[in-house]
């Protein structure tokens, strides 16, 4: 008996080993594939909630992109989330890529620890309201406006503070560093397009924390939030036809906002920093009673930013929109 059972042992043993070899392979490739999300380890998406602020005189009203036109509009402020707006319940952020018009889920590969997109594999198309929020903002008045997104206007992190040497009064902090996982507000872009026009208008191409860059040495993560310059100001994306391309400025797209100057008593703000026009209200026949306009609004994680990282998964930001009008 002992002859026959010791081969078995030592064959179980091995087995045993080989296991954990295969499930050590098999996590250093999940932990890869972090370098950008996946699905289920995004931003979480309780935590997104836009209020959208209408001045005097002007109606607004948001449907889920491509949705009806809606029936009842309000004044003052909403407040976009899934509670209010049932077109948002199955939205999780998860890391695409965008010029802020068309929308792109490159296939990834795994290569020196990192993940990496894939330009020979194919590609497949985000969906609205899961990857990434798109919502269509109509907009009325009794009067002729043009229509801007203000230069108080803010997307920023929800932890007051970002980081610190030793990780005291930080709010949902990384476990990969002293800093908070709210940071992964740096990857986070905004677009307002009119996709009406053909081909579709873009308006705005906004960059809201570029004071914010992760920077990663092997296993090792540091982040900065007071960055006045450098490649956390620029955009960087892949286009349709597998591309990648940097914006850097309007020379190179005429709808790029960075706020290059929004810093105030060395804490930056988080403030588009300047009017954007987005729409001009007109009647669509002499007997309509208002004047109108609708412009789809995106919102998603670039993929090719250094924040779209495992370190900053599940982190928070608050987005506030505020509309100005001008006779």
């Amino acid at each position: 008996m002992k002859n026959s059972t010791a081969p078995n042992r030592k064959t179980g043993r091995m087995i045993a080993k080989n296991l954990i070899v295969l499930f050590a392979v098999a996590l250093a490739g999940f932990c890869g594939i972090q370098a950008w999300f996946t699905d289920n380890r995004s931003a979480e998406a309780n935590g997104i909630e836009v209020e959208c602020q209408a001045p005097d005189g002007i109606e607004i009203a948001v449907v889920g992109h491509d949705a009806p036109a809606p029936t009842e509009y309000t004044t003052g402020n909403i407040t976009l989330n899934k509670t209010n707006y049932p077109f948002l319940e199955k939205l999780q952020l998860t890391e695409i890529t965008s010029d802020g018009t068309f929308f792109r889920k490159p296939a990834l590969i795994q290569s020196g620890g990192q993940a990496h997109v894939d330009t020979k594999a194919e590609w497949s198309e985000p969906t609205a309201n899961e990857h990434y929020l798109s919502f269509d903002l109509y907009i009325r008045s009794k009067s002729q406006y043009n229509i801007s997104i203000g230069k108080k206007s803010t997307i920023k992190p929800d932890a007051p503070q970002l980081t610190s040497q030793d990780g005291t009064g930080i709010k949902n902090q990384s476990k990969y560093g002293n800093f908070s996982r709210d940071s992964v507000v740096g990857a986070v872009r905004f677009s307002v397009v009119d996709y009406k026009s053909a081909p579709p208008s873009k308006k705005l191409l906004w960059l809201p924390a570029p004071n914010i860059l992760l920077e990663q040495t092997t296993d090792e993560y540091t982040l900065s939030d007071n960055k006045q310059d450098g490649e956390s100001y620029s955009h960087v994306y892949y286009d349709t036809n597998k591309a990648q391309h940097t914006v850097s400025s309007t020379d190179v797209d005429n709808a790029f906002v960075v706020n290059n100057k929004g810093f105030d008593g060395g804490k930056f703000t988080y403030e588009l920093g300047k009017n954007q026009n987005i729409a001009q209200l007109k009647k669509s026949s002499e007997n309509d009673q208002f004047y109108s306009a609708m412009v789809t609004c995106n919102m998603w994680i670039e993929g090719e930013d250094a924040e779209a990282r495992l370190a900053l998964v599940n982190g928070k930001f608050n987005v506030n929109l505020v509309l100005t009008k001008v006779s």
